[in-house]
């Protein structure tokens, strides 16, 4: 059983040495100290390069050891050959983490192999702590330290995530900001030389600011203390783990990859099952779980109650609920008796329940909340619960000038109506807090008003039923684990 490991200073450096900067804009010894500078990190940068007197304004070093005062960081993007040595000049000042960013080791074969236990066995003579290699380098929330290859700008939040690909995780951060989602911490963890994913969970686990671990994983070494780690950490927070490497085809190109080991999808799915990690099959699917279990409270049962303003939407959404598990319990004689007063006579009085095609926001909010307050549902999924996108104020009009009159008037009358979607949006935020339910809503197109939707008003909002379904489907198995029996650890 590995020592837990200490990585608070890795995510909070007071100082970072970077060795291998350099002026070319092409190069990533200037793309990541870029970014760096730009993320206005708290502490000092120190770029190191013998052959430069600045860097973007501020002292290059030719050395790390002519670094003055003391460094907690260092980050490499030097070629692989050069790096051991490098380690050796970390060690003599004293510095605690090392991020290898530099490519060309294990995951080019056994030369590339041999020269990375090379690297752990000189870094663990000096007490240093390696992220990497081959690496896409990290972020944290608290030091504005935004270290990472590509110019993303995470939004900040409670999601921290570890990623054994790096393009797959940066991906993440981009969805992340297009989808109103925040990051407190993230790490591209490469070949996992040194610190592995065990290790970033643990210390997510344990960290006050992650309220929500995602994870994206190729494959783990068979001595992985992963799953014990896993069945302490999923008791105090969700872990949503998206595998790759599923098939034996997707093993072959993650050793290649990232040098992971990956093991039989089969055995490990039904491993994270018992150790409470919330496997995702799909990318989206990833960003899609971490909406709704960073924003929503996690429902007591799979019990689901259906509100459509169309019939034809109900019934998908009810097919894809019984075919993941959900429950969608008839509506017994007061809830219809209360859904009576507000529809036509004409209603489906069933659930799904059908609006019959009232598109008025009045009714539509009051037969959300007759649904979130019954008793016999733990979530509640609004189709067409956020309108935005859905009027086209742009298109020409063309016709008798009568005609253009009409269609003029009716914009109008349609541009009051979207401006009521806070007003929608913001009852349904009050609805999830005070139930403590879940009221997803699906938009039936991926709108912009995404964004607004979760980081303006904390509502988790989906394009299709059979994505909200999905997610809800998630927090369902998550909740069946903590219900569970505790095993010893």
């Amino acid at each position: 059983m590995r020592t837990k490991r200490d990585l608070d200073i890795l995510f909070n450096p007071r100082s970072i040495a970077f060795i291998g900067a350099s002026q070319n804009p092409a190069k990533w010894g200037f793309i990541i100290p870029l970014n760096i500078l730009k993320g206005q990190f708290k502490g000092e940068l120190y770029p190191v390069n013998p052959r430069l007197e600045s860097f973007l304004g501020i002292p290059c070093y030719p050395s790390v050891g002519a670094i003055p005062g003391s460094v907690d960081l260092a980050i490499i993007t030097t070629p692989a050959k050069t790096v051991p040595s490098l380690i050796d000049e970390c060690g003599a000042k004293g510095i605690r983490f090392v991020i290898v960013v530099s490519s060309n080791f294990s995951e080019t074969g056994p030369e590339g192999a041999e020269l990375e236990r090379e690297l752990v066995e000189r870094a663990g003579r000096y007490g240093i702590t390696i992220v990497g290699p081959n690496t896409m380098g990290i972020y944290s929330a608290a030091s504005r330290l935004n270290a990472l290859m590509p110019p993303v700008v995470p939004l900040e939040g409670r999601l921290s995530m570890f990623s054994q690909s790096g393009n797959v995780g940066v991906q993440m951060l981009y969805w992340g900001n297009n989808k109103g989602l925040g990051f407190n911490k993230f790490v591209s963890s490469g070949n996992e030389a040194d610190l592995t994913c065990e290790d970033y969970l643990a210390y997510f686990g344990d960290d006050e600011a992650t309220e929500v671990i995602l994870g994206y994983m190729e494959g783990i070494d068979p001595g992985s203390d992963l799953i014990r780690v896993a069945r302490r950490v999923c008791r105090k927070k969700p872990v949503l783990i998206f595998k790759g490497g599923r098939t034996a085809t997707g093993g072959k190109a993650a050793a290649s990859h990232s040098g992971a080991m990956a093991g039989s999808s089969r055995v490990l799915k039904g491993v994270f099952r018992q150790a409470g990690i919330v496997e995702i099959a799909e990318s989206q699917g990833l960003i899609d779980a971490a909406k709704i279990f960073s924003a929503y409270p996690i429902p007591k049962g799979n019990r689901v109650g259906i509100l459509t303003r169309g019939g034809g939407w109900g019934v998908i959404t009810a097919d894809a609920c019984e075919e993941h598990g959900l429950v969608v319990p008839p509506l017994p004689e007061e809830i219809i008796r209360r859904l009576d007063k507000i529809l036509p006579p004409y209603w489906s009085r069933g659930n799904p329940v059908d609006m019959a095609a009232n598109i008025l926001l009045e009714p539509f909010m009051e037969c959300m909340e007759a649904l979130a307050e019954w008793d016999e549902v733990d979530s509640v999924i609004a189709l067409g619960g956020s309108i935005q996108g859905i009027f086209d104020f742009e298109a020409k009009v063309e016709g008798t000038k009568e005609l253009k009159e009409v269609i003029i008037l009716a914009r109008e009358v349609a541009r009051e109506y979207t401006t009521q979607n806070d007003v929608v949006l913001d009852h349904t935020r009050d609805l999830v807090d005070r139930t403590g339910k879940p009221v997803v809503v699906v938009t039936l197109g991926d709108y912009e008003g995404f964004k607004s939707d979760l980081r303006d008003h904390g509502v988790v909002s989906y394009p299709t039923p059979e994505r909200a379904v999905k997610a809800l489907k998630r927090m369902v198995e998550y909740r069946r684990f903590l219900d569970s029996p505790v095993e010893e650890i």
